[in-house]
């Protein structure tokens, strides 16, 4: 009988240095990500884009579009109740023009906003990982609402993690999980969702995007179109008290 034990516990645990030598490495997912997703030259071409869509949070929606470009410049407007909130980076101040909190005016936004915001790359962060000072550990697998997911940790070269799980069949990712630095939940983890993938112009790209927290869904946002490469003035990210001050 102890022999026929140790017999099962020693196929056990070959059985599963079996399943840990078949788990693929960090650089096999990352590399089978971007080619799925339309390849590593396709998203080191592309230097801006523009989102628009809606978002649903609180029970309401609000038209949104987003501007982006290389590196970090960003600028967020969103439609809420008539009024127009603005959210922009230049690349050396972030601003914003919130008519519910102080008026029409342009101006810099709150510290801890800002550091967030400012944290913000255009370029995915896992492509080119090694050269941005960032790590990628394999932490195993999760299965998300019947899906077999890799778990990838990713530690930025700032410290700030981020836990993306990538499909097993399709190697996408449909969640990333990251602490809330900011606000009134700060300290808590926002599990974000990702879903419809859809092609735009050969680069593969999610139309809809959910963050939970708690396992309540804080926000929703369903993209209706996305343009790559426009050409952006540099008025768009601009701070305007800056313009103005050189005028």
């Amino acid at each position: 009988m102890m022999k026929r034990i140790f017999f099962l516990l020693v196929l056990s645990v070959s059985c599963l240095a079996v399943q840990a030598q078949d788990a693929p490495s960090v650089d096999e997912i990352l590399d089978q990500y971007f080619e799925n997703i339309g390849g590593k030259a396709q998203w080191e071409a592309l230097n801006s884009m523009k989102m628009t869509g809606k978002m649903f949070g609180q029970g309401m929606e609000f038209p949104g579009v987003l501007c982006m470009q290389r590196p970090n410049l960003q600028r967020l407007e969103i439609d809420i109740q008539g009024k127009q909130l603005v959210q922009a980076y230049d690349g050396e101040t972030a601003w914003w023009i919130n008519p519910f909190m102080g008026g029409e005016e342009a101006q810099p936004m709150p510290a801890e906003m800002a550091e967030e915001v400012t944290k913000e790359e255009f370029e995915d962060d896992f492509l080119n990982y090694k050269e941005k000072g960032h790590t990628v550990e394999y932490v195993g697998t999760e299965e998300v609402e019947g899906a077999e997911c890799y778990v990838l940790k990713l530690t930025k070269a700032s410290g700030d993690v981020e836990y993306h799980l990538f499909d097993t069949e399709y190697m996408i990712p449909i969640v990333q999980r990251t602490p809330i630095e900011e606000g009134p939940m700060k300290g808590q983890m926002a599990e974000t969702s990702m879903s419809d993938y859809q092609e735009v112009d050969g680069l593969m790209m999610p139309y809809y995007i959910a963050t939970k927290v708690n396992g309540q869904v804080v926000q929703a946002i369903t993209i209706e179109t996305i343009e790559l490469n426009p050409d952006f003035e540099s008025s768009v990210f601009a701070y305007p008290k800056a313009d103005e001050g050189n005028e």
